[in-house]
């Protein structure tokens, strides 16, 4: 029996307990998972360095897992097109779709379903496989990562157990030890929890190192409702240091496109040149780094703009 499956002594008889208790009980083992991830910080950059290496190549990071890990990897690349504005981090879930909202009977023991999905997707070796499986032994995470290796693309095992016979097939293998859950084998709990914060994570540190952020903020999000209008004026606001009025004017302007409109800012040029400028390089950060600095040796404002380590870019 792996980790993930036994039974947590903290929590026997827990139904006889009051409901703060149990309460307490959860929120003490939850505790546990950030420290756990903590551990595998160094493996989990060399992912990132791999995810950056296939996405600067012009390859995706495809997550694949079945139940919750494969939700959690669905969740995490359909976050990344409104925050990064890429569509080339992408989930695979077992099941499609419909798994998404209710379990699909025995799909995750096919390990020729994923191959099935894979080569719809048309996985093929300039891309990135992160395999997902809280326990690592489900077939269909498995015969995802196999197939990747046949095929000469890189790979990443995330689990929760130390002996997973998923780690054997990847490159790196990201294994965040969190130990038994509160009700036994209940994945979606802290094994789910800790593959969370390491997705976040990946694509998070991914797209920093491609230059899809700018300082702190999501620099190439896609404004797509109200709420992200509203940030993106507060980030022009901020990053220009322009009024509201003015940085709402900009964004009109620019087609709501935030590094064009700091551009047209910095450069002092019309929206179509700023719009040639950023497609000479793919690194976002890397031109408004520029722009930023040759503004502020010309205009004398706020002295140097940071220095920036050197970044692969994102076609």
């Amino acid at each position: 029996m792996h980790i993930t499956e036994r039974a947590h002594p903290a929590s026997t008889n827990l139904e006889t307990h009051p409901t703060l208790e149990i309460l307490k009980v959860i929120n003490r083992e939850d505790h546990r998972v950030a420290l756990a991830v903590k551990k595998v910080l160094p493996q989990i950059a060399r992912a990132v360095e791999l995810a950056s290496a296939a996405l600067a190549g012009g390859g995706r990071m495809v997550y694949l897992g079945a139940g919750t890990s494969g939700r959690l990897g669905v969740l995490d690349a359909a976050e990344c097109i409104p925050t990064f504005g890429t569509t080339r981090v992408v989930g695979v879930l077992a099941g499609g779709r419909r798994a998404m909202v209710r379990p699909v009977e025995e799909v995750e023991d096919k390990p020729e379903l994923a191959v099935k999905d894979l080569k719809r997707l048309r996985f093929n070796r300039r891309d990135l496989l992160v395999g997902i499986s809280a326990g690592g032994t489900t077939p269909y995470a498995l015969g995802g990562l196999r197939y990747a290796k046949r095929i000469g693309s890189k790979r990443v095992a995330l689990t929760s157990n130390p002996r997973a016979p998923l780690s054997a097939f990847a490159n790196v293998a990201i294994v965040p030890v969190v130990g038994p859950e509160v009700v036994a084998g209940s994945t979606r709990m802290k094994a789910g929890t800790a593959a969370k914060l390491v997705l976040n994570m990946l694509s998070t540190a991914a797209m920093i190192r491609l230059g899809r952020t700018f300082s702190h903020w999501m620099i190439n999000l896609r404004m797509t409702n109200q709420k992200l209008r509203r940030r993106g004026v507060e980030i022009l606001e901020s990053a220009a240091g322009v009024s509201r009025a003015e940085a709402r004017t900009r964004l009109r302007q620019s087609g709501g496109r935030l590094p064009v409109a700091l551009l047209m800012l910095w450069k002092q040029v019309p929206k179509e040149k700023a719009v040639r400028l950023l497609g000479k390089s793919h690194n976002i950060a890397a031109v408004l780094r520029g722009a930023q600095a040759e503004y502020t040796r010309r205009s004398g404002r706020g002295g140097r703009a940071p220095k920036r380590a050197r970044r692969p870019s994102l076609p």
